[in-house]
């Protein structure tokens, strides 16, 4: 079985314009897990039945729920720059433990901005 995790964040200030990747690796998940503060943004991008809201708390056992089943691709979309946060640090180890067979990696540079801003701007 195959399953890719990908994480992104968003861009709070809407300051940057959406990196290139950011939204085609949204629009190809078949799931978008997204942390509360980052919901909106997911809901802004994608279909409303493709996201799944998550909080850091039952992340592991919703994704890893999600890893058990049909090959597939996701996306966590948390809050701001994915490297900063902890509470992403601390899912990523949870299912590194859980759910080993999935691949998940945190995008490089890669973010998208929240719905004050429109992603055809550019």
């Amino acid at each position: 079985m195959s399953h890719d995790l990908v994480v992104l964040g968003t861009d709070p200030s809407g300051d940057d314009a959406p990196r290139p990747g950011a939204h085609d690796l949204l629009a190809e998940a078949e799931t978008v897990f997204a942390f509360p503060q980052a919901e909106s943004t997911a809901l802004f991008y994608a279909e409303a039945w493709r996201v799944e809201p998550v909080t850091p708390r039952d992340a592991v056992a919703r994704i890893g729920a999600w890893a058990a089943g049909p090959d597939g691709a996701a996306v966590l979309l948390v809050e701001g720059d994915p490297a900063g946060d902890a509470a992403l640090g601390a899912v990523l180890d949870g299912l590194a433990r859980t759910a080993p067979a999935l691949r998940a990696r945190v995008a490089e540079g890669s973010r998208v901005a929240p719905p004050h801003r429109s992603p055809l701007i550019g």
